[in-house]
């Protein structure tokens, strides 16, 4: 195998997983438009369920209707009363701070500080060369951006969320009920991340910190990608790329450093994304 199919291959792994975290953030920006930092918390939530279920295949569902129910609960009893007194996006990103953090230290306190790991469940076997679990990533990623692109094109559901995200104001002129649509939102969102959760486990591992690192990296291929579910998953890529990039001509230590400088270029040159005029879904 040639270095570039190498680099090829690693990019589409990695940026499956940053492409899941980058669409969830993503759909749940266009009907709560704040940069929430519990995302990151239900993705780390879904690994450590999972390492409690052991990864069975059976646990799956369970762990992501639990990390659903998590997502939904945060938005249901924390950021929609703190909004509906008036509260801007700089408030609600630090009260998602706030339970970022006291998400962590509960999970440090339950599991211990230590790096756990799913174990080599998954990994039984290779499917095109990778990893049964790198390989369930990329399918899995794929699924996500085909399913959701089509709720919101083919739904009335869909059309809804579309609303929601171009005039929120006019959308409770009209009765639309926007309380509805961002729970139902949160739910399939932080089903989503409870998946992409256990697929960490198994590829990487895990650690109570891991959370603001999953965020912290979707939020930046998303930020790329520009406001559409498609430009985020092609914003992952792009990040992803560029980190192969930088760890091939430099060293692996070079990987944070080359999100953050695609991160601050950016803000400052393309502060819509690369993809901005890509037709919204």
């Amino acid at each position: 195998m040639t270095m570039i199919t190498q680099l090829l291959i690693n990019t589409l792994i990695i940026g499956s997983g940053y492409a899941l975290m980058a669409m969830a953030f993503r759909l749940m920006y266009w009907v709560s438009p704040f940069f929430n930092l519990t995302l990151g918390a239900s993705a780390a939530l879904g690994a450590y369920l999972g390492l409690t279920f052991g990864g069975a295949a059976w646990s799956w569902p369970i762990v992501m209707l639990a990390v659903a129910v998590f997502t939904w609960a945060l938005e249901a009893f924390i950021y929609r009363p703190v909004r509906e007194k008036g509260a801007s996006p700089m408030v609600l990103l630090v009260v998602s701070l706030g339970v970022y953090t006291i998400f962590e230290s509960v999970i440090h306190l339950i599991y211990g500080p230590q790096y756990r790991t799913l174990g080599s469940a998954l990994d039984f076997s290779k499917i095109a060369g990778i990893p049964t679990a790198q390989f369930v990533m990329v399918v899995f990623a794929i699924v996500v951006l085909v399913a959701i692109s089509l709720l919101l094109r083919k739904t009335f559901f869909g059309k809804e969320v579309r609303a929601i995200h171009d005039s929120p104001s006019l959308s409770d002129l009209i009765g639309l009920n926007t309380g509805r649509v961002v729970m139902i939102v949160a739910g399939i969102v932080g089903a989503i991340l409870g998946a992409y959760g256990i697929l960490v486990g198994f590829d990487t591992g895990m650690e109570p910190t891991m959370g603001f690192h999953l965020l912290f990296k979707g939020m930046i291929a998303a930020i790329i990608g520009g406001p559409s579910i498609l430009g985020a998953y092609l914003g992952a890529m792009i990040l992803a790329g560029a980190e192969n990039l930088g760890v091939w001509l430099f060293a692996s230590q070079w990987r944070d450093t080359v999100a953050f400088v695609i991160f601050i270029a950016m803000l400052w040159l393309r502060p819509n994304g690369i993809f901005e005029k890509v037709k919204k879904q």
